[in-house]
């Protein structure tokens, strides 16, 4: 038994030892609108500065308090981790209201990504043009005008009948924006992922739509824009992720917004040969949910092995509880990770999520 003991801690340090030597996968900033409802992101101030639940207002259309709203219940995708909490709301309207709002992250990287669950609910209010909606801002808060990565959709047919995302690297004096290159449905949830490289002052912008495999490598089927003009956005230094709503963005729930430093970072698979029972089954819970630099645990009386995996499946850390207990966790870097409750004398276990702040 002590061997056996021996070699599982021997295993625990090896897999970590790998871990500090391969590097960790870094999420930049995650959301998943996990806010309780109703709810509202960057503030109903006609006036840019208004914030709430983690995003602020940098241009709005005055006199105005129309919010952008959350709402309940998540967007999915198969083969992506699960979701977590709500979605937001790009409500869209013909009376030429706007807010536009962001929310702050930071990286020494030239090379930035981010990714999204999208869903366009109708075609009501796009046109055949610009019809951008998220972008990645140069600066944070109120002050926020330098946009690079811009990511809109444009209709198919007049009335719309379909439509195509389409991508621009950067504001300019007529940026030309480049589509998916296939018609898409309205109602349907897709995966977006924008890559853009500020290393050079005419930048790029790369878009993914549906890619073919996530949680590794850039797949084949990008499409690459660099037509807008040379640019100031040279440093994510102050960075944000922004979205924005005018009356000819479109109709849009977006859940599941991640910003990365590599294709990986933002498109994580759920955990490969974990089992997941659904929340009103659960026997165990976690809490509290984001944390940060511990959590609980509460089960039914027995012995527990909890694990706690990253985003591509590598064991991070593992401990021995009985029924409740703290699991301290202050060695981990902030982003999403998958905790394993292992009943030891049922060989049963129950995955949660967790979000490390």
């Amino acid at each position: 038994m002590k061997k056996l003991l021996l070699l599982k801690k021997m295993i625990i340090v090896v897999l970590l030892v790998g871990l500090t030597t391969a590097g960790w996968a870094q999420v930049l900033l995650y959301e998943g609108f996990d806010y309780a409802t109703p709810a509202f992101i960057g503030g109903n101030t006609d006036v840019p500065g208004g914030s709430s639940n983690n995003w602020t207002t940098h241009s709005v259309t005055a006199p105005q308090t129309t919010t952008i709203d959350i709402e309940g219940g998540s967007l999915s995708y198969s083969g992506l981790a699960s979701s977590v909490g709500n979605k937001v709301l790009l409500f869209s309207n013909a009376n030429l209201t706007s807010r536009d709002v962001n929310r702050g992250f930071t990286t020494t990287a030239k090379v930035a990504y981010y990714s999204a669950l999208i869903n366009i609910v109708d075609g009501s209010q796009i046109n055949l043009f610009d019809n951008y909606f998220m972008h990645f801002g140069a600066s944070q808060g109120a002050a926020n005008a330098t946009l690079g990565g811009r990511l809109g959709v444009k209709a198919v047919g007049t009335p719309a009948t379909k439509f195509r995302f389409i991508i621009a690297n950067i504001s300019g004096t007529a940026p030309i924006y480049s589509d998916n290159g296939a018609d898409l449905d309205f109602g349907t949830t897709y995966l977006v992922v924008v890559k853009f490289d500020v290393s050079a002052p005419l930048t790029v912008a790369t878009m993914w739509v549906n890619p073919a495999t996530l949680g590794g490598a850039e797949p084949a089927g990008g499409i690459s824009n660099s037509t807008g003009d040379a640019t100031t956005f040279s440093s994510f230094a102050t960075g944000s992720i922004c979205l924005r709503n005018n009356a000819t963005t479109p109709k849009a729930n977006i859940d599941e917004i991640r910003v990365g430093a590599t294709f990986a970072d933002v498109t994580p698979l759920a955990p490969v040969g974990l089992t997941n029972r659904d929340q009103a089954q659960r026997q165990t819970t976690i809490y509290p949910n984001p944390a940060k630099s511990s959590f609980n645990v509460k089960a039914p009386a027995g012995d527990y092995i909890v694990s706690i995996n990253n985003t591509v499946g590598s064991l991070v850390k593992s401990v021995d509880l009985n029924s409740t207990g703290k699991v301290e966790m202050s060695d981990l870097r902030p982003g999403i990770y998958y905790v394993t409750v292992k009943n030891v004398n049922t060989n049963t276990k129950e995955v949660h999520k967790l979000i490390v702040r």
